[in-house]
């Protein structure tokens, strides 16, 4: 009866051993077995974009993989006439290297991105950017890094800048000094400055357009055009004396002689080279003496369509050229 019962013992033991040896075997062998997914990535090797453009990529894994990881793309310097400012490849790294991270999500396969491209106000030839998507720190999966080479191309900005200056220094009597910019009003309460809007007026119209970029209380007041946004016509740009800061006053109390106020406008487009200065006609100077309010004409932009391209000319009230340009969306030089 003894014996029976350790046999029993000892086949049940031995079985229970034999059960939980196979299961802990199935268990390690699919663990140890567990491959790398594999990411394959689609950028082409050669593009040409424009400044403000992109170069699309698309990251895909062969399976999913549990964990959040993270794909880098590498600016390389070494083939590069482009650099850290042309491109959203930027981030700085511990080894004085660019980057732009890509994250994969936890069993996401597919990755839709681009590279974006800069825009920029300088004046440029063509520039190469060299990329690497795909860098040694990404472990989590098996792939070939990808270069891709782009030519970045000079924009042209569909638009007209014009900064218009009007401060001028004058002197008195007993050694009185100051300038337009600097005066305040020694009467008015809070103290008004000398302020000089400019305002804008198309053709015959005696309305003036909801372009108010230059009519602040800065010194050197900016105006930008957007020509795609502006209907072909003569647009006449005013200078309107908003506060004088009590100038006359100034000038009666310090025997400061009157005087004209010029006004000269820079303009300029970004990423072209027609840039320039231009002075106002003597003929529609401001002057010490002006009323608060008058208005007189400073400079004429005319926008044209001639053989389906658009056009624009920087000229006087009398139609004197000082400068002209097309409106391009993309161009290497104007």
């Amino acid at each position: 009866m003894k014996n029976k019962s350790i046999s029993k013992i000892v086949c049940f033991v031995l079985l229970t051993a034999s059960f939980f040896s196979c299961s802990s075997d199935q268990k390690i062998d699919s663990i140890v077995n567990v491959a790398k997914p594999t990411m394959t990535i689609a950028v082409s090797p050669t593009a040409t974009v424009a400044e403000g453009g992109s170069v699309p990529f698309t990251l895909t894994l062969s399976s999913a993989v549990s964990e959040e990881f993270i794909v880098f793309i590498m600016l390389d310097g070494a083939n590069s006439t482009a650099d850290k400012f042309d491109s959203d490849v930027s981030s700085s790294t511990s080894s004085a290297a660019y980057q732009k991270a890509i994250t994969f999500a936890p069993f996401q396969t597919v990755v839709n991105g681009s590279i974006n491209i800069a825009t920029d106000d300088l004046v440029e030839q063509t520039e190469t950017l060299s990329l690497i998507v795909g860098e040694s720190r990404t472990t989590a999966v098996n792939f070939i890094p990808a270069v891709t080479k782009i030519s970045i191309t000079n924009v042209i900005a569909g638009e007209l800048n014009l900064a218009f200056n009007y401060d001028k220094p004058f002197t008195g009597a007993n050694g009185y000094n100051n300038s337009l910019c600097a005066l305040k009003s020694p009467v008015a309460t809070p103290a008004t400055s000398y302020d000089i809007d400019f305002v804008v007026y198309k053709d015959a119209s005696t309305t003036p357009l909801p372009l108010y970029d230059a009519q602040t209380d800065a010194c050197t007041e900016k105006l930008t055009m957007k020509l795609s946004a502006l209907a072909d016509g003569l647009y006449r740009i005013k200078a309107k004396l908003y506060t004088n800061g009590d100038l006359d006053t100034v000038c009666f109390v310090n025997a400061v002689p009157q005087f004209s106020i010029p006004i000269t406008v820079n303009y300029y487009r970004s990423g072209s080279i027609t840039a320039g200065l231009y002075t106002q006609e003597a003929a529609n100077y401001l002057t010490s003496s002006s009323a608060v309010g008058s208005e007189l004409p400073v400079v004429d932009v005319l926008i044209s369509t001639v053989a389906g391209v658009r056009k624009f000319t920087v000229q006087n009230t009398a139609g004197v050229i000082s400068a002209s340009g097309k409106f391009y969306n993309t161009h290497k030089k104007d």
